[in-house]
């Protein structure tokens, strides 16, 4: 798809909502036909974003968001913090190409966390328990591990 603009931008979003987005992610809303994402992130939308609004289904499924792509649509996804850990963006990603998909972040929870308590992140071990057993993370469990759950 080279040369082609990308069908889909990700936008992370925090606990702040629209006014904590930057203008490329706001231009992206406005200048999408259909926005995705939880029903908490599409409520943080102002009415002036005027594309259509679409909750993820339940159970989770991209499916029916990758079916855009052969309609040409502009999309945005609405998804916390930085898609791109342990979050839809990722996932996203293992089925569109990059040049078909643009990301642009917001501090995960995970760099919040990590920010108040004054770790590094690169020395700490960060894991999703998302669908996982609790057992995942009995391997980071040692003295003075710093884990982020």
């Amino acid at each position: 798809m080279q040369g082609k603009q990308a069908w889909l931008t990700v936008v992370g979003i925090g606990d702040d909502g629209y006014a904590g987005l930057g203008r490329d992610a706001r231009r992206a809303l406005f200048d999408a036909a259909i926005v995705t994402g939880g029903e908490r992130h599409l409520a943080m939308l102002p009415s002036r974003v005027r594309a259509r609004r679409e909750a993820w289904p339940q159970p989770f499924s991209v499916e029916a968001l990758l079916a855009y792509r052969e309609a040409n649509a502009s999309v945005c996804v609405l998804a916390s913090g930085d898609p791109m850990l342990f979050g839809v963006g990722a996932t996203l990603a293992r089925r569109v190409a990059p040049g078909e998909m643009r990301v642009l972040p917001a501090p995960s929870s995970l760099s919040l966390a990590a920010a108040r308590m004054g770790w590094a992140l690169q020395d700490t071990a960060m894991v999703s328990l998302v669908g996982r057993p609790l057992d995942a993370l009995r391997r980071h469990l040692y003295a003075r591990s710093r884990v982020l759950a």
